[in-house]
């Protein structure tokens, strides 16, 4: 069996490789993104065929792209990080390669390779939860992602509080905004001095011994473990990942939200954080894609 292109396409920067069947990365490569939205549409094609040009002695079988969006058969139906939409990445990826494709959103990438090459290797069914900006994942059942009718994981936007905070897409009191960065980042706007705002911020202030700031850290960290409760209560996966930024860095936030999942009625099973790091979307992206061919 040959490898496959994997390529993490997220808001800032994208990262590619050929992925072999074990796992290992060839030609791995990390770029800025352009600020123009249609040179950064172009950005997929290119690193696929700069990959296929200068790693000849490695087949590629399949190319997948992880993308910071929705997608809906290979389209990016809508991306606010990269200001695009309607895009055919997997009709354009297909005929700029001539290799099968596969494109989906970014947080299942990365809940498929964890579930199968990380922290989730193992168990029947993984729910990962990304926590960055907002608060994204998948659910795997049997090493396959559950799509449903295409956007299956967009659980940042379950509601918890009708009469919360406005959301980007429409709703008020999503999960995300009473639990993601976004969350954090508007209330340590609201309470720290001299214009500093951030989950960094808010953290470093809680580390100073700044009472205000971890109560107000361990306020958003009930509403994350409010949200796991409800999903759990639902979907009862026999793994639950955590991931993304704001678990991925050490401090105060981290260490409120890991001991917050302390508190679950009905989850049962493992909790274990994402061990693969920033390299998750791009694995993920080359087993959708294998699977695809």
């Amino acid at each position: 069996m040959n490898g496959a292109i994997g390529i993490d396409l997220g808001a800032t920067h994208i990262r590619a490789a050929i992925v072999l069947p074990d796992g290992e990365l060839i030609g791995a490569l990390r770029r800025v993104l352009p600020a123009d939205p249609s040179t950064r549409r172009r950005a997929a094609t290119d690193v696929a065929g700069e990959l296929l040009a200068r790693h000849p002695g490695h087949p590629v079988d399949a190319v997948g792209l992880a993308v910071a969006g929705t997608v809906d058969g290979g389209v990016l139906t809508w991306s606010a990080n990269l200001g695009l939409d309607a895009v055919d990445f997997g009709a354009e990826l297909r005929a700029s390669t001539g290799r099968p494709t596969a494109v989906l959103n970014d947080a299942r990438a990365a809940a498929l390779a964890e579930a199968r090459m990380g922290a989730g290797a193992g168990a029947a069914t993984v729910l990962m939860v990304t926590v960055g900006t907002g608060i994204g994942g998948g659910l795997v059942i049997d090493g396959n992602v559950h799509t449903g009718t295409a956007h299956a994981g967009e659980i940042g936007h379950l509601v918890l509080d009708p009469d919360g905070p406005p959301c980007r897409c429409g709703h008020h009191g999503c999960w995300e905004r009473l639990a993601g960065g976004v969350a954090l980042d508007a209330t340590a706007a609201e309470l720290l001095p001299d214009g500093k705002s951030g989950a960094v911020a808010l953290a470093a202030a809680a580390s100073r011994g700044d009472t205000t700031a971890l109560a107000a850290i361990q306020r958003h960290a009930r509403e994350f473990a409010r949200g796991l409760d409800s999903l759990c209560a639902v979907l009862a996966p026999h793994a639950l990942v955590l991931g993304g930024g704001i678990i991925a860095r050490p401090g105060p936030v981290r260490d409120a939200y890991l001991a917050a999942t302390g508190t679950l009625r009905w989850h049962r099973g493992m909790i274990r954080t994402a061990v693969l790091g920033d390299d998750a979307g791009l694995l993920g992206a080359a087993l959708a894609a294998s699977n695809a061919s």
